[in-house]
């Protein structure tokens, strides 16, 4: 765990500035459904770098960032504990977009949802999703 440190110092100067763009990259969360409580909640991430994978974390209500997936562009996926599956998570590419779903959400997993990308060893955060429920 000797990287942990610097990649929680990279976690929070990108925090800094949400949506940053790159030469020749753009990437945009969408929504697919609004939270509600045991449902089903999607987000796209959108990326115009075909070479790239992406990372999915997430900020709770306390700032503490929790990592939830890697998705490589092959597509493979890599969840916490270097797992290939979750129990709570499904995740995905199709064309540009890389996929995360909460299968049933709960208060545990509101936040503010970010995917992440490392081009040229620099690393790129989305615009935060705040996922809040009602």
């Amino acid at each position: 765990m000797t990287g942990a440190p610097a990649l929680l110092l990279l976690l929070a100067l990108g925090l800094c500035c949400p949506g940053i763009h790159g030469q020749g990259y753009t990437m945009k969360i969408h929504s697919i459904t609004q939270p509600l409580m045991g449902q089903k909640l999607t987000l796209h991430c959108e990326s115009s770098n075909m070479d790239s994978g992406v990372f999915w974390v997430r900020q709770d209500k306390a700032g503490t960032l929790h990592f939830i997936v890697f998705i490589s562009s092959l597509p493979r996926t890599t969840f916490g504990g270097n797992m290939r599956t979750s129990t709570r998570f499904e995740a995905g590419k199709d064309s540009r977009f890389y996929r995360l779903a909460v299968k049933s959400f709960k208060p545990q997993d509101e936040g503010n949802y970010f995917c992440l990308m490392n081009i040229n060893q620099a690393l790129y955060f989305s615009p935060g999703q705040p996922v809040f429920l009602p």
